[in-house]
């Protein structure tokens, strides 16, 4: 069974990610919202159309880039957008106009004319994402957007998706990359085997990590250090502190942003100098460890 008991919900004009390793299950729920699949059981709709009952109504608020990139050998990109863009009916009038900026904004517009069996990896990926660019559905899904890409291509593809969201489409973006989730998620969805384990936003998540975050601190010295040690273990949210050096910790906290002006108003009532503070925060792969026990695999070509 590749998707168990899956249940969660998609808010309009949001970006909502998928976080999970190779084989949790991500692709399995796009390509059932695509109507590429069908379910055994269950329910799925998209902006309120079943995708069993009613495929056609749903592709034609759909679109979707695929995570390997789909095009005839022999076709070029800008003939391939051309044709996406007739069969999703945008206007002929501002085809080119449309292509044009889109090519451009992805670094294609000099390889427009190229075979697309003569296309990088990374170039191949970048059309599929303006296809769905070119179309601007209501509701878009991307499947690893930019696997095989270069890193500024990475922000590139990211802008984009982010643009595309400003403009009004709900979005559905499958990864198992945690930069990538950062940087577009207004919520992630954990899944793993199959299951949802957690949802929320990327800020809510790291707080519910006990101890999450490290405040690493230096004072100066002064009569008084030790008595000041056992006080900041007895602020709230003190999950650990450790003696790193002389007048020097590293603190293992409970929400950062809430233990630091506590820890600040003690240190100005105690007359102790504060030298330095440096936060550290959790990753989403330290919340993916805490919610599902393993760590997130590394994705290729990061």
């Amino acid at each position: 069974m590749a998707l168990k008991g899956l249940d969660f919900t998609i808010n309009y004009g949001e970006i909502m990610v998928l976080l999970g390793p190779n084989g949790s299950g991500k692709t399995t729920l796009l390509m059932i919202l695509a109507t590429v699949l069908k379910p055994t059981s269950g329910t799925a709709k998209v902006l309120g159309i079943d995708v069993t009952k009613q495929p056609t109504q749903v592709r034609k608020v759909l679109g979707i880039a695929f995570q390997e990139a789909r095009g005839f050998w022999r076709h070029k990109p800008a003939d391939i957008l051309r044709f996406h863009a007739a069969v999703c009916g945008v206007p002929k009038a501002k085809r080119d106009v449309e292509i044009e900026e889109i090519l451009k904004a992805l670094e294609l517009w000099d390889d427009r004319n190229k075979l697309f069996m003569h296309l990088s990896g990374g170039q191949a990926k970048r059309l599929e994402t303006a296809k769905v660019l070119i179309q601007r559905p209501k509701f878009a899904i991307f499947d690893e957007p930019s696997s095989q890409v270069d890193l500024r291509g990475k922000r590139e593809i990211w802008e984009q998706i982010l643009r595309l969201r400003d403009e009004g489409s709900t979005i559905l973006v499958a990864t198992n990359e945690v930069r990538e989730a950062e940087y577009l998620a207004d919520r992630v969805t954990i899944l793993d085997q199959g299951r949802s384990i957690v949802c929320d936003t990327v800020k809510n998540l790291k707080d519910k990590i006990a101890g999450g975050d490290i405040v690493e601190l230096e004072l100066e010295p002064g009569p008084d250090s030790a008595r000041l040690q056992e006080e900041l273990k007895q602020i709230k949210g003190t999950v650990n502190l450790v003696n790193t050096g002389e007048n020097r910790y590293k603190v293992h906290v409970s929400m950062a942003e809430a233990w630091v002006p506590k820890m600040t108003n003690l240190c100005f009532e105690r007359k102790a100098r504060l030298l330095s503070v440096k936060v550290t925060e959790p990753s989403l792969d330290d919340v993916f460890l805490h919610f599902t026990g393993k760590a997130l695999e590394a994705p290729k070509n990061a």
